[in-house]
């Protein structure tokens, strides 16, 4: 690895009533940004609610309480950006609130533009539009639309919905199951009440990081800081490793039809390995060996050689120790597919790993991480990650043990990889090709 150029690392400043605050100190970049990040643990319970409020918030705050006067009051922050969003990690629901700026120094006057875009977050978070003690109606019934809107729409991309299908059957009765958006009939279930009652718990009690990043001075992040003192917080701790070890009795197999041209089919493999293991970088070199790129078994095999699939690649679930293999394929061209698949499975097995394979998947991770310096919300993503797996890596430490895993070190992992589910997304038989 070329050590000339220092890569980006984070610094954790300290921790109050669950609070936890990090800088990523960079002078690369013309802005900073502040990311918020709520951490709950999936539960059917909840997991509709804590997809709902983050974008209730969005909407405004009391002193901003229309998304015109939120909008007005960011262009006059030099066209300052102020989001929010949900997504999972593991079997964590995690909800965003993060906000971008131009740097201090690249304003003209003393506008002091990070002690603002950083209040106003906290307003957008802290002080949200209400009505007799609830969020306001409109805002409310309007964003609930919207996310039964994007539930409904998963189905859309049919690779990524047939994914989620397979993670869903492979994972049924736990809590990875859960989609970071909850399903339809729990969110026609939200009520106004529930909803504020759900996002004062949030507040009180969920696990919080925060991250600044960019050329940001110590006094103005104490500044910032302080003003978390003015949440009433009852933290206890909420989150628990994942349940990854599992041994599987039988392969569940799932057919499901529907009104599609091409099918998808989806391998859901247990890998037995946790985030936090050492064993993860040599599962991360397996996956990408498997079907990482251009260069990987599954692309060469079952795409290029055999001409099987119009996609094929591997994706893994750091937090589970999920693999799953995907192929966009003809329907017809099932049981073949498949076969081919099992036989790039067994070649890894029988320590069948070329010299390029290797080399292919250590070049991709190396050219993600370095391309990771440009962008704060890519970093802030994967420090957060490092967070939760327990890793605590920096960014070079992270690339040096994904450089020092060596073949033999994928053949045994390779091992204990366990097929799960197989999860076929096929053409119903009205829409099946003579």
């Amino acid at each position: 690895m070329d050590n000339k150029k220092k890569l980006v690392s984070v610094n954790k400043l300290f921790e109050k009533d669950g609070i936890t605050f990090y800088s990523i100190p960079s002078d690369k970049f013309k802005t900073m940004r502040i990311d918020i990040f709520l951490v709950y643990p999936l539960a059917k319970e909840t997991v509709n609610e804590n997809a709902l409020f983050p974008f209730v918030l969005r909407r405004g705050c009391n002193r901003y309480p229309t998304q015109q006067d939120l909008a007005c009051r960011l262009e006059q922050l030099y066209g300052a950006s102020l989001e929010a969003g949900v997504h999972k990690k593991g079997e964590l629901q995690i909800l965003h609130f993060y906000s971008g700026f131009v740097s201090d120094q690249y304003t003209s006057g003393k506008t002091n533009l990070f002690d603002e875009a950083g209040s106003l977050l906290l307003e957008v978070l802290t002080d949200p539009v209400t009505e007799d003690g609830l969020f306001k109606k409109d805002y409310f019934e309007q964003e609930k639309g919207n996310l039964i809107q994007r539930i409904q729409s998963r189905v859309n991309d049919k690779m990524q919905y047939a994914i989620q299908r397979c993670f869903e059957e492979m994972c049924a009765g736990e809590p990875y199951a859960l989609h970071e958006d909850g399903d339809e009939a729990g969110a026609a279930a939200i009520t106004r009440d529930g909803l504020m009652g759900r996002y004062r718990a949030m507040l009180a009690e969920s696990p919080i990081y925060v991250f600044i990043s960019g050329n940001v001075r110590e006094d103005a992040i104490k500044r910032f800081t302080d003003k978390f003192n003015l949440l009433e917080r009852n933290y206890h701790e909420l989150l628990k490793p994942p349940q990854v070890q599992k041994q599987v009795s039988q392969v569940k197999r799932v057919e499901e039809p529907m009104d599609v041209s091409q099918g998808q089919l989806c391998l859901g493999f247990r890998t037995q390995v946790e985030s936090s293991s050492p064993d993860y970088f040599s599962l991360a070199i397996y996956n990408g060996v498997l079907g990482g790129g251009v260069q990987s078994k599954l692309f060469q095999n079952v795409r290029e050689k055999e001409s099987l699939a119009y996609t094929t690649f591997t994706m893994l679930e750091k937090f589970k120790g999920l693999l799953i293999a995907a192929s966009g394929i003809e329907t017809t061209n099932r049981e073949k597919a498949e076969n081919v698949i099992h036989q790039q499975l067994k070649a890894i097995c029988d320590g069948s790993i070329t010299d390029l394979e290797m080399e292919a998947t250590k070049n991709s991770f190396q050219t993600g991480i370095k391309s990771m310096q440009d962008t704060q919300g890519a970093m802030v993503d994967f420090f957060l990650s490092q967070i939760l797996s327990g890793q605590n890596d920096t960014a070079e430490a992270f690339l040096e043990k994904l450089m020092k895993v060596e073949k033999q070190d994928v053949v045994r992992i390779s091992k204990n990889i366990a097929l799960d589910t197989v999860y076929f997304l096929t053409a119903s038989p009205d829409n099946q090709k003579e």
